[in-house]
């Protein structure tokens, strides 16, 4: 199939970080087999929190911890789960040390904080999730998702109570 896939908008505004980490554990628990989802946002914005939710409905039940200095963690849980945080590379170049590609290509779901980097060099089924604060760190925040690919229709069911499609 060429072109572009199919994409769904949808957004939501989180009040705290238990609420963005609930929102992140209903789209991981719904996500299809194979799914990358893309977190952006300032730092500070809630990227891990997010994924610790990913991790959580993927049935992890280890502690899911941020990366940044590993760059890539794995869990194993009722399916493998994938941590990944390029905030320290500089270069798209550095990705080739990473094995990126099997990664990318593994069952499961993997989460990519600061994805820049990736250049839009991956195949659906992907989610970007972008999360930026509304009024510093500690308030809310707003949580604007594209979901590309035909295999997100539980998600989309499953973050129905937690937002709405956007248009």
């Amino acid at each position: 199939m060429s072109g572009a896939p199919a994409t769904v908008r949808w957004s939501a505004r989180s009040r705290d970080a238990r609420e963005t980490a609930a929102i992140g554990e209903a789209l991981g628990r719904a996500a299809p087999d194979g799914a990358l989802i893309l977190l952006e946002g300032p730092l500070g914005a809630g990227k891990t929190t997010f994924a610790q939710g990913v991790g959580a409905g993927c049935g992890v039940r280890e502690p899911v911890t941020s990366p940044t200095y590993n760059l890539i963690l794995r869990y194993a849980g009722e399916r493998p789960f994938t941590h990944v945080d390029l905030y320290r590379l500089g270069d798209p170049s550095e990705l080739e040390t990473l094995d990126l590609d099997a990664i990318l290509e593994a069952s499961g779901v993997t989460c990519v904080e600061w994805p820049e980097l990736l250049e839009n060099q991956y195949d659906a089924p992907w989610a970007r999730v972008r999360i930026d604060p509304e009024a510093g760190h500690a308030g809310p925040r707003r949580i604007l998702c594209e979901l590309a690919g035909e295999e997100w229709e539980a998600a989309v069911a499953a973050l129905a109570g937690h937002g709405e499609l956007a248009g």
